[in-house]
């Protein structure tokens, strides 16, 4: 049924995303293993999540008036050959035994770029595939599943176990999955590049660079919601950069432990990936974006102050739940308000004020990790995101005014 009402081109789509997403999944736990095999220190550990938001901090602004101005498919192609061509590079390292931190925070760096323009592009070219906009929660909630059964379902096991026979072989994998997206994307038709005018086209760079960052500011949506999301990156990144870290010494799990905790995230993100379109159909997007807020924090205060097991795998369902819960809403937000001669622009704008602060946010997990212990990073994070309750009471309001039906027909 959702086939026919999401169209063919959505399923070329989602064969490409998928893919590589597989081999975001097989590199979410290769990184952090073969970073911790190099050096104890959790700074050091952290750093490699700082390269790898880096640039989206640095060259999400640019990228965004390439996407404006070029086809975003080609782009996206383009991205992944270039991440496939550096982790291949890494795993020839790894096999010479000549792979330090540097190596790694380089291909980092590189995997992160790539993810500039992919995410910055694939929204949009969702917007132009799917059949009907009032699709588009169902759209964004099947990537959203499947991103999430390929990034941490599948791909953190299945990177553990890859990981204990050589190191090398997770990242080989990973780079193959980049070829395999980069290759399905090849066989999407039609045309991606946005509408332009002849006074976009004319535009000078310097000023181009600029005009997402001034639509989100002055958008009454975008603005607030895109702030709500650096918090959550901020603290989420600090948590991730160090969950190596909180899952293998305050848990006492093994390297498969890890991945299989990462994969109760994952089967409960993907479970509810199947009912946030229902929720939201059936309350609000704001009581989405209020049911993720909760969910975050109560699963940040259970692996803050518990060194059960079987609290690790309640917080994970917990954390699982929240991340469809408000990534749906945000996706939809934007592809049904911005035009698309913008939307390029609007969307790496949004992704720098959005996730510029993860490097950041990564850099002071560590800093908390190696003073404290990595429970406090997540103690802390909890309390910020669960704030958004009270300090998002504007933002909720907003949405639910723009995302009314009688608003968004």
């Amino acid at each position: 049924m959702s086939s026919t009402r999401l169209g063919r081109r959505f399923w070329i789509l989602w064969s490409g995303a998928t893919a590589t997403n597989l081999g975001d999944g097989l590199g979410l736990v290769a990184f952090p293993l073969l970073a911790i095999g190099l050096t104890d220190d959790a700074r050091l550990v952290a750093l490699i999540s700082v390269a790898r938001f880096l640039p989206f901090l640095i060259l999400g602004l640019p990228a965004g008036v390439l996407l404006d101005r070029h086809d975003r498919r080609q782009l996206a192609v383009l991205a992944q050959l270039l991440r496939a061509t550096v982790v291949f590079g890494l795993s020839a390292a790894i096999l010479a035994d000549r792979a330090g931190i540097g190596l790694l925070m380089f291909a980092a760096f590189a995997i992160g770029v790539g993810e500039v323009i992919t995410d910055g592009g694939l929204p949009a070219i969702v917007r132009n595939v799917v059949v009907k906009n009032s699709n588009l929660e169902l759209a964004n909630s099947r990537l959203a599943a499947t991103q999430t059964v390929s990034n941490m379902f599948i791909g953190p096991p299945l990177g553990a176990l890859l990981f204990q026979i050589h190191p090398s072989i997770p990242f080989l994998a990973t780079a193959a999955m980049f070829l395999l997206g980069a290759a399905v994307l090849t066989r999407l038709p039609g045309n991606f590049v946005a509408p332009q005018t002849s006074e976009d086209a004319s535009e000078p760079f310097r000023v181009a660079v600029t005009a997402g960052l001034r639509y989100v500011w002055g958008h009454p949506v975008l603005r607030p919601l895109a702030f709500a999301v650096a918090v959550y990156s901020f603290f989420g990144e600090a948590g991730n950069a160090v969950f190596v870290l909180l899952a293998t010494e305050r848990f006492g799990l093994s390297e498969v432990g890890f991945g299989a905790l990462l994969s109760v995230d994952a089967v409960a993100s993907v479970v509810m990936s199947f009912f946030v379109a229902r929720l939201i159909a059936r309350t609000s997007h704001a009581f989405s974006m209020k049911v993720s807020i909760v969910t975050f924090t109560l699963a940040s205060m259970i692996f803050g102050f518990s060194t059960a097991l079987v609290a690790a795998v309640l917080a994970a369902v917990m954390q699982g739940i929240g991340d469809p819960s408000w990534n749906v809403v945000s996706a939809t937000i934007r592809q049904r308000l911005v035009p698309d001669e913008v939307f390029g622009r609007m969307m790496t704008a949004y992704l720098f004020i959005a996730w510029g602060l993860q490097p950041l946010g990564a850099l002071m997990g560590g800093l908390v990790a190696e003073a404290w212990g990595a429970q406090w990073v997540y103690v802390i994070g909890g309390c910020a995101v669960g704030s958004l309750l009270l300090f998002g009471q504007p933002l909720f309001s907003q949405v639910k005014a723009a995302m009314a039906p009688e608003a968004s027909s």
